[in-house]
């Protein structure tokens, strides 16, 4: 796929649902989650985080399916952290479909082994330059379900029946091809998926680079006072994307990210919540039941630090020294 949002929309697709059918999201995911499915006529539904993984939250999600309230969900495995398995076991009671928002999470496992859309409708993943394996722009979507997958292949390029490969192969058909149904032009061009292709034979490498750097940022974390990671705690199966923290209650976070910045020390924020965006409000969308207490409780406070396979041990050292000072002055 061109992009993880467009495995995203296809699979929104592929569900067939009827337009202003409303769609689960955890509010604390990057815009495209929810931008996706209402391209495809669905209404997204801001749904509230868990505290210690800030992943959909189980008790957000059973409240909002309640009485039928929600047409299918898409859950977010943010930071690289699988979503909890009471996620996949409410959508299956409620026979409500469940699409993997995996932008994060190549390489994950959870209790089902690796994440990839095993019996879900759908895992999307991205390959963005920011990503644990990248072809500088570019995504996948992963399914075990042959209908989807031969869906995906048709809908990713206008609908074809064949595509440009099979119709030119030595040896193909001569016929040339029909137009199934709609659809995008989103397939990965073919320079980038040779990029992919060189980033995949040290796939491994990279990964377990993430675990080492995870583990010593939270080893020189943990002595500041009030600072919080997330998730709280490393999970076994995670893919170890982002380095975010939640500054202590209180701190001024754009004060903190300028004193960072003076030191030549780059930040981001990981997310901005959904339903704090104008286009939410003009486009009459509204959060679950119950609305997003962790979420607002947390919006002001979580930081990004840098956060990637060339950073060296003293590169790290050098962040958290930084970080300490910028909160104790």
């Amino acid at each position: 796929m061109s992009s993880c949002t467009a495995a995203l929309e296809i699979a929104a697709a592929h569900l067939g649902l009827p337009e202003g059918s409303r769609i689960g999201v955890p509010t604390w995911t990057f815009v495209s989650t929810a931008i996706a499915p209402f391209h495809r006529g669905l209404r997204p539904v801001p749904l509230d985080i868990e505290s210690d993984t800030f992943n959909l939250s189980p008790t957000a999600l059973a409240a909002a399916l309640e009485d039928g309230g929600l047409d299918a969900v898409i859950g977010v495995h943010f930071s690289g952290t699988p979503l909890s398995k009471q996620i996949h076991q409410l959508c299956a009671d409620a026979g409500v479909p469940l699409i993997e928002d995996a932008a994060h999470a190549l390489g994950a496992q959870d209790e089902r082994g690796m994440i990839g859309g095993k019996g879900t409708a759908g895992c999307c993943f991205s390959f963005y330059a920011t990503k644990n394996l990248t072809s500088a722009e570019g995504g996948a979507l992963a399914t075990d379900d042959p209908e989807l997958a031969a869906f995906a292949q048709s809908f990713r390029l206008h609908g074809l029946s064949r595509d440009a490969w099979a119709r030119y192969t030595p040896g193909a058909k001569t016929e040339g091809y029909d137009i199934l149904g709609d659809g995008l032009k989103a397939n990965l061009p073919d320079v980038l998926a040779a990029i992919a292709r060189a980033q995949l034979v040290r796939f491994s490498d990279l990964q377990a680079r993430r675990r080492e750097l995870a583990l010593q940022y939270r080893e020189q974390l943990g002595s500041i006072e009030g600072l919080q990671i997330v998730p709280k705690e490393l999970p076994e199966g995670g893919a170890d994307h982002l380095m975010v923290v939640l500054l202590p209650d209180g701190e001024d976070r754009s004060l903190v990210q300028k004193q960072l910045s003076a030191e030549s020390i780059g930040s981001s924020v990981h997310f901005r919540p959904l339903h704090t965006f104008n286009w939410f409000a003009d486009n009459g969308l509204t959060s679950g039941p119950g609305g997003t207490p962790v979420a607002d409780t947390y919006a002001d406070r979580a930081l990004s630090l840098p956060f990637h396979t060339m950073l060296s041990s003293s590169d790290v050292e050098r962040v958290c020294s930084v970080l300490s000072r910028a909160l104790t002055t």
